[in-house]
């Protein structure tokens, strides 16, 4: 098929969600072209993973139709079927499964009887890992890969089936930036050469203008603008997306904390000492793999430390684990939002009281009334989504983070450790999300910010450190860093 040529034709799709009313989609009305990359833009919850959970089949619109190549598609199985294959940001999987195996799932047509075959088939999935710039071990289970290794695996299993419209939910989220370009460069000339549709939805708006050849934005589940990159700019997008930005959220101010600000937080003799105060937020960056994945399991206490100390609030708490750290005041938001951060399919109201459970229980019993009063007080106080008794799952990564943030800072915590907080998360509710953080540092909060972006940490931190070689090099007052210095930092260039 021609580059250009209509593929998939949604009409007048719509589709309200039952549990909470929301009508995430309303008559939508998109052409998809063979050969054509084209970026998805939305805040979150603007209706751009409901639209691509239609167009994959995932789930069954309220009303209008899809035409693959001119003809209906009847049943949500048929998508799959005709080669439409979606990417969701976080993908499903079996803990106890090897990479080698989740990658097989689908593909279960293939003989894979014998050493032999199993070998080709790793062959060829190594092969196509490598064209854009990484390898995998594919025996790891997994509960032991993490969220960016499940999701390499997915991307490297779903290329080697050839699908005909490819649909990648923030493919790029969870990768650093040489990887992102390294992967959009490969999509974009594999969609041309092999004449697949993509469709990818990203809240970076320059890897939009520079990787799609049409721009959709989507706001309150409409298409809002169909556009080419050389018909915009990035100030054009922006206002797109969020024509009032900048009026519904007054920044709050942090200043550093005071000189006799206690110590609340510390390492000692690790691959990353420092002093944390209250009202303090340190950020801490590296690039992929040197030392900010490894930190963030050693500073919770989901593993224990090769070496050294760490101490929380005048306790020494070193290899305690996580249960015994929040009992002393740590909050913990995890880059694993749904893997180790919430019950996906679980409703709102069980995921925000995990560790109210005593409090709203009487004779051995939960309270139902009490559990949906406390669900309405945070969703009032904090601008949660959804309603008590929706699944978790249903709402857009902006709104699961929120509502995880929200549970963690209700707690009162003494410290409050977020990793990756902003993945995924568009510029409004980027913009929330450090206005919470700030205003969790002023209540006398200290605070720790784990990301690979580091230039976000310039917005919230003040101070930040930079790890190279899986050990901090540098750590400074924010205003004595550059970007060009930091990142001089983390390539080892410079200490």
């Amino acid at each position: 098929m021609a580059p250009g040529t209509p593929l998939v034709l949604l009409e007048d799709l719509s589709k309200t969600w039952p549990d909470n009313g929301v009508r995430a989609c309303d008559r939508v009305t998109l052409e998809i072209r063979a050969g054509e990359v084209l970026a998805l833009l939305g805040e979150n919850g603007a209706g751009k993973s409901t639209l691509v959970s239609l167009l994959a089949g995932t789930e069954a619109p309220d009303e209008g139709r899809i035409l693959f190549e001119g003809q209906p598609l009847d049943a949500p199985d048929e998508a799959l079927t005709r080669g439409i294959v979606l990417v969701p940001q976080h993908p499903p999987f079996s803990p106890e499964l090897t990479l080698w195996e989740l990658a097989i799932l689908g593909a279960e047509g293939r003989n894979w009887f014998g050493r032999r075959a199993r070998k080709a088939y790793g062959d060829e999935l190594t092969a196509t890992a490598a064209q854009w710039g990484f390898s995998l071990d594919w025996n790891l289970t997994g509960r032991q890969a993490g969220p960016l290794a499940l999701q390499r695996a997915t991307l490297t299993a779903v290329f080697r089936r050839h699908p005909r419209v490819l649909i990648l939910d923030e493919p790029t989220a969870a990768l650093p930036m040489p990887e992102a370009r390294a992967l959009l460069s490969w999509v974009s000339a594999w969609a041309r050469q092999e004449g697949t549709a993509v469709v990818f939805i990203t809240h970076k708006l320059p890897e939009a203008l520079e990787w799609a050849d049409r721009i959709a934005v989507m706001r309150t589940g409409r298409i809002e603008a169909i556009v080419t990159p050389a018909q915009t700019s990035l100030d054009q997008l922006g206002a797109l997306l969020f024509p009032a930005i900048g009026v519904a959220v007054k920044e709050i101010e942090l200043p550093p904390p005071a000189d006799g600000a206690p110590v609340v937080f510390e390492t000692r003799g690790t691959r990353a000492d420092f002093l944390l105060k209250a009202g303090e937020v340190l950020g801490l960056t590296s690039l992929r793999g040197e030392g900010a994945e490894a930190l963030e399991e050693e500073l919770t206490g989901m593993s224990p430390l090769p070496e050294g100390c760490l101490h929380l609030d005048g306790h020494d708490v070193t290899n305690r684990g996580i249960a015994d750290l929040r009992r002393l005041g740590l909050s913990y938001v995890p880059s694993d939002r749904l893997g180790r951060g919430s019950s996906p399919l679980s409703p709102l109201a069980s995921n925000v009281i995990p560790y109210r459970v005593g409090e709203l229980t009487r004779r051995g019993l939960l309270r139902r009334r009490s559990i949906r009063k406390y669900f309405q007080d945070l969703k009032k106080r904090y601008g949660l989504a959804g309603e008590a008794g929706q699944r978790l799952v249903t709402l857009s990564g902006g709104n699961i983070q929120k509502l995880i943030l929200a549970r963690e800072m209700e707690l009162g915590p003494r410290v409050l450790v977020l990793a990756e907080p902003s993945w995924g998360l568009d510029v409004e509710a980027r913009r929330i999300l450090w206005n919470l953080i700030r205003k969790s540092a002023r209540q006398g909060t200290a605070v720790v910010v784990l990301s690979s972006e580091p230039l976000e940490l310039f917005e919230v931190c003040t101070r930040i450190g930079a790890l190279a070689g899986g050990r901090l090099r540098a750590l400074r007052p924010t205003g004595e860093w550059t970007p060009e210095s930091l990142g001089r930092v983390l390539l080892g260039l410079a200490e």
